[in-house]
């Protein structure tokens, strides 16, 4: 005899569907909130976390003025140095020798008195600078040179020479007289020759005929 199927009660039915959609329901909460959890504790698990700022650093003193560059003030010179008196003008510049005093050329300061100096000074013919080196070959002239003269040489015949000063004097022509205030050595090797000197006597060589050297004043020989 086969089993008899009872139709179920329309009561009982609805309660179990009841529960079913019940148990169905909470079933979809729970794995809905878990999830919703789950996500929230992702989510913070991802964000990485805000980095500490770090502290400030405090800045280092300013150094001051007399620490950034060392001092490097010179040692102020000792008292020998400051009191060490200054050179002369004349031992700063080498070379440089004392200038020949008036009386090396007294000739330049002293009054002429001889008659003969004077009286032919009146018949001048021209006055010419001096100039180191000189030549006088100009015959039947009566000359006056201004300044000094380091090499006279006088080869004019019939001449009358007037100078200041003369190193070397060197006469070789004929009837020529020369008045000279300050020389240093004379040579004659003319004829019919006189010179005559204001200041010391010079040096003389005389190769010529007829020749007469004195100072001023003094009688001619």
């Amino acid at each position: 005899m086969s089993p008899t199927t009872r139709p179920l009660n329309p009561r009982r039915t609805a309660a179990v569907i009841l529960m079913t959609l019940s148990l169905a329901g909470v079933s979809a909460c729970s794995v809905s909130i878990g999830g919703a959890d789950q996500g929230a504790a992702t989510t913070a698990a991802q964000e990485p976390s805000s980095p500490e700022k770090p502290a400030a650093t405090s800045q280092p003193p300013t150094a001051t003025e007399g620490s950034q560059a060392p001092q490097t003030q010179a040692p102020a010179p000792s008292t020998q140095e400051q009191s060490t008196p200054a050179a002369s003008a004349g031992a700063s510049v080498p070379g440089t020798g004392a200038q020949p005093a008036t009386g090396d050329r007294p000739g330049a300061q002293a009054t002429i008195t001889d008659s003969e100096w004077l009286s032919d000074l009146e018949s001048v013919d021209r006055t010419i600078s001096a100039t180191p080196t000189m030549l006088l070959d100009k015959g039947n002239d009566d000359v006056r040179i201004e300044g000094d003269v380091e090499s006279l040489s006088v080869s004019a015949s019939n001449a009358r020479v007037f100078v200041d000063y003369v190193g070397l004097l060197t006469i070789s022509g004929g009837n020529v007289t020369v008045y000279v205030k300050d020389v240093d050595r004379v040579v004659i090797k003319g004829t019919n020759v006189e010179v005559v000197w204001a200041g010391n006597t010079p040096k003389v060589e005389d190769f010529g005929h007829n020749t007469e050297t004195r100072q001023q004043g003094a009688k001619s020989s």
